[in-house]
């Protein structure tokens, strides 16, 4: 049960560092701190969804799948990921344009 609580703890704490350069991009409208900041954000999805991937066997193997709070993070974490990803393009794609 610790290891699903530290495992917890890990993708909670890297979904608040994204959120936090989503919004550090978000106030900065220089064109080379929104690529950088798209490109961390890109970085740093592969070891997220690894630690949820690892969460989700963690959950299956002690047979916690099922519970409402677990399903609610997985999805608004996809949530969350898929709208800055988005917002992300729509930036770069601006800024490039019209810059």
């Amino acid at each position: 049960m610790l290891e699903i609580h530290l495992f917890l703890f890990e993708a909670l704490l890297m979904l608040g560092v994204i959120i936090f350069i989503f919004i550090y991009s978000a106030f900065s409208v220089d064109m080379l701190t929104t690529l950088i900041a798209f490109l961390i954000f890109l970085i740093l999805l592969i070891p997220f969804y690894l630690i949820l991937d690892k969460l989700k066997v963690l959950l299956y193997v002690n047979n916690l799948e099922n519970i409402t709070l677990f399903k609610l993070i997985f999805f608004y974490s996809t949530l969350i990921n898929v709208f800055i990803g988005i917002y992300f393009s729509i930036q770069s794609i601006y800024l490039i344009a019209f810059s």
